[in-house]
């Protein structure tokens, strides 16, 4: 998966987080204002406690700071509620937007790298991603400005009532902080290979779930259940050493506060032998000790929290940083199709991977003409189809439709102008009718049920005991090869475009369905541009014209009987067989991406 190799460093992370908030900033700033002055409130109770014990040792009246306490305590009360309650809507509302942002995002994305990518891989991502930003806001701005005010106000306040006293205060804090980043020094490289582990294991579990009857046709559930073990194995053991750690926090954590109370009491005690204390100052400062480790332990979780959710919210923006090394120009118009004229002008592309090319493609498809192209497996076929569709930019040349080079078109518009149909037909788990209708979202019941006559799929779905509401299954597994075959044309004939890209599309039909798709298709290319790739001799034949292609370049063109004629490249893969029966492989790669 093509994710960025350098990793973002922790701060910019979370400040990246948190500017997804940005659109509230007026919710979140107030938020954070109320949560500031809680704090305040907060620290000033335990100094209004410790003013009270005075009173009371003194003989003083101690029911006027009784009284402010108690109306504090009814205030912080009061602002907690409302600051939870907004906190929490808001947070869940940005974490369902952060959610839609992603998959938008990941929609745009162009098939190269979707073929990379893993779809359980790119699920872990978006659910972990999404959950470590809702960790990070809601307790943030429901809790920890609240606990973060308090720290920050909390040692002046303690100095100025007792300052040898609010020394001890910061030393308790010092060491609490010190050890505590000593803890999240040594896990937090750690936990990023936990949760590396964690998305590959998710991507290979996805895998697995997608070809469960291949698995078991082959008897291959046994050896990869051991694969998936030792993944869980080598997890937990890369998870041990960072739980070791947290667990050494916890101790202690939980040993501080005890720590800090016997340390007030007892340095409290000798001060007030000399007179340099009063018992209303140890008590003030006993709550203030305990106010500080209790918030203490409540920012360090939260950050903790935050640790080990950094790893999943740097693979979530990595996925955002990705761009489509396809562009559309700034001056991008509509594509116009007023004829259906497709021209190669010179058109020449390697991948990436230097795996498959074609070279200097040229030639001219007029409107309405039906043009198939084929060749041996690997020569550039599916390449050609995916360059028309902008899956990828020729390095060379242009391709032009009506006289207008694609490359200066919206994307959108092109993929209007194009119906496609592929061997994998690529169907949703949904009815058959909102799998039709995905060819054109605002098509009539009657348009689709004539689409899927013209596919010559009615019979069979007439057949389903839900008709059109049958639902398919997952990638239509609960159909047949020729059944998901024909929902797929129906759906590109309901799209109606006046620019047809057939990919083996009748591959998967039997004679008869085939040869009744082939006076329908033929009703159907009247006035429109068809590319056909296939392999049967009776789909080539009803081309106008056939282009020949072999290891990427244009080898001959011509009529079918002219071609076979000729004795070249056409004529021998017919006699080989190559035009007879379907390629398993074709072209995989540009298939994929295109």
């Amino acid at each position: 998966m093509p994710l960025s190799a350098e990793r973002t460093r922790s701060p910019h992370v979370v400040l990246r987080a948190l500017a997804l908030l940005r659109p509230e900033r007026l919710k979140a700033g107030s938020l954070l204002g109320a949560g500031a002055l809680v704090a305040f409130l907060q620290v000033a109770e335990p100094l209004l406690f410790g003013k009270a014990v005075n009173g009371l040792t003194t003989g003083a009246n101690p029911m006027r700071y009784v009284a402010l306490w108690c109306a504090i305590s009814v205030t912080v009360f009061a602002a907690g509620v409302v600051i939870a309650l907004l906190a929490d809507r808001m947070t869940h509302r940005r974490r369902l937007i952060a959610m839609s942002t992603y998959v938008e995002h990941l929609l745009a994305l162009p098939p190269a790298f979707h073929t990379q990518a893993r779809s359980g891989r790119l699920m872990r991502i978006m659910i972990s991603g999404c959950e470590g930003l809702f960790n990070l806001w809601l307790p943030l701005l429901r809790d920890q400005i609240t606990n973060l005010g308090i720290l920050i106000l909390l040692l002046p306040i303690a100095i100025m009532t007792n300052w040898r006293l609010g020394l001890v205060l910061v030393v308790l804090m010092l060491v609490y902080s010190v050890v505590n980043l000593i803890v999240m020094r040594h896990t937090a490289t750690g936990q990023a290979r936990v949760e590396d582990r964690f998305t590959d294991i998710s991507g290979n579990l996805g895998d697995l779930f997608g070809n469960v009857t291949v698995l078991q046709s082959f008897l291959a559930v046994p050896g990869e259940m051991g694969n998936v073990r030792r993944s869980l194995h080598d997890l937990l053991h890369a998870q041990y050493p960072v739980l070791n750690w947290w667990a050494v926090s916890a101790v202690l954590t939980r040993g501080a506060s005890s720590i800090a109370i016997v340390s007030v009491f007892g340095f409290g005690a000798a001060l007030i032998e000399r007179g340099l204390a009063t018992i209303g100052d140890v008590v003030s400062f006993v709550g203030f000790a305990t106010l500080m480790i209790a918030r203490l332990e409540t920012v360090t979780g939260f950050i903790v929290n935050v640790a080990q959710r950094l790893p999943a919210l740097r693979q979530f923006f990595d996925v955002l940083d990705q761009q489509s090394h396809i562009t559309e120009a700034d001056d991008a118009v509509p594509l116009a199709v007023a004829e259906g004229r497709v021209t190669f002008d010179n058109v020449s592309f390697r991948y990436p991977t230097g795996s498959g090319a074609v070279h200097d493609l040229d030639f001219e498809v007029a409107p309405g003409e039906t043009v198939a192209i084929v060749g041996p497996t690997g020569s550039g076929k599916s390449t050609a189809l995916g360059l028309f569709q902008r899956a990828w930019d020729p390095e060379k040349g242009r391709i032009l439709v009506d006289g207008q080079d694609i490359s200066g078109v919206t994307l959108a518009s092109l993929r209007a102008a194009t119906g496609v149909v592929f061997q994998e037909a690529g169907l949703f788990n949904r009815s058959i009718a909102e799998n039709i209708a995905m060819g054109n979202p605002d098509a009539t019941m009657e348009q689709i049920e004539d689409a899927a006559r013209i596919a010559g799929a009615w019979d069979f779905i007439m057949r389903k005991p839900d008709g059109f509401a049958t639902a398919v299954g997952d990638r239509g597994a609960g159909l047949s090869g020729g059944e998901r075959q024909r929902i797929a044309i129906a759906r590109a004939l309901l799209k109606n475009a006046p620019i047809l890209l057939l990919d083996e599309a009748t591959s998967a039909l039997d004679v008869a369905t085939e040869a009744r798709l082939q006076e329908s298709l033929e009703r159907l290319r009247q006035g429109r541009t068809t590319f056909v790739i296939a392999h049967r001799l009776s789909t080539v034949r009803a081309a106008d014209r056939i282009v020949v292609l072999d290891q990427g370049r244009i080898v001959e063109q011509g009529g079918f009987d002219e071609l076979l004629a000729a004795g070249g490249a056409f004529a021998k893969l017919a006699q080989d067989g190559g035009l007879s029966t379907p390629a398993a492989n074709d072209d995989a790669g540009a298939r994929a991406a295109a």
